[in-house]
């Protein structure tokens, strides 16, 4: 009987006998004693469901749970030309799989008040100091570690084999290049300034742990006020 479950029967265990019809090509299984029925489609089909003994309301089955969403592909971003949330999150994987007792630290950052520059010029001026942001976090971490563009105004910095006091002192200088730099657009001059969530690998075999735990220490350090570095 493959496919079936033996259940309790009220009259204390369940004595199945195949009651088949010749032209079904189901199995039809029934209770002797409570008159309880299993479908079954035998070896290769699915599991039968149970049919309600006389008397007794039906059931139906609990709906399947949601299907996860599929993770992004790895792409480069058009806009900034650094490689996509897909992208970072199969470097962390690739590495940690071949480098389990390594240093890993990654930082999660974004620009503070990005969208107000959006609603004051207009979402072109937005892109050019995506673009300007994008090119001092490479120069910057050069060597060190890759920025990826986590999605809107939000980065990802990777730092393969480095620790979190050696990315720490490294990112006070990019916070600096970054708030020192003025961009020009439309007659004015736009400046601004960046928050920096900062953790360590902590050999969990976590990665959603450990991004969501760079994501906690920028949300923090974006509640104090912005233009912080959070280790």
């Amino acid at each position: 009987m493959a496919g079936l479950k033996i259940l309790s029967c009220k009259m204390g265990k369940h004595e199945w006998k195949n009651v088949t019809a010749s032209d079904s090509p189901y199995e039809l299984w029934e209770c002797v004693n409570c008159k309880a029925k299993k479908y079954n489609m035998g070896a290769s089909g699915s599991p039968g469901a149970e049919a309600p003994a006389p008397g007794q309301p039906a059931t139906t089955a609990a709906p399947a749970a949601p299907a996860a969403p599929p993770a992004p592909a790895a792409e480069t971003d058009e806009l900034t030309g650094l490689m996509n949330k897909g992208g970072a999150l199969e470097a962390i994987k690739t590495f940690l799989k071949k480098n389990k007792n390594a240093n890993y630290t990654i930082c999660m950052c974004d620009i503070d008040g990005f969208k107000k520059i959006n609603e004051v010029y207009e979402t072109k001026c937005g892109d050019i100091v995506l673009r300007e942001v994008a090119q001092i976090l490479s120069n910057e971490i050069s060597g060190m570690g890759t920025p990826y563009r986590w999605g809107g105004d939000e980065f990802l910095l990777l730092f393969p084999s480095k620790n979190g006091d050696e990315v720490y002192n490294k990112l006070f200088t990019v916070r600096e290049k970054i708030k020192t730099r003025v961009i020009f657009y439309d007659g004015d001059g736009v400046s601004v300034t960046m928050t920096f969530g900062l953790t360590e690998y902590d050999f969990s075999g976590n990665i959603d742990g450990f991004v969501a735990e760079a994501e906690e220490k920028l949300n923090l350090g974006k509640q104090m006020g912005g233009d912080q570095v959070i280790f």
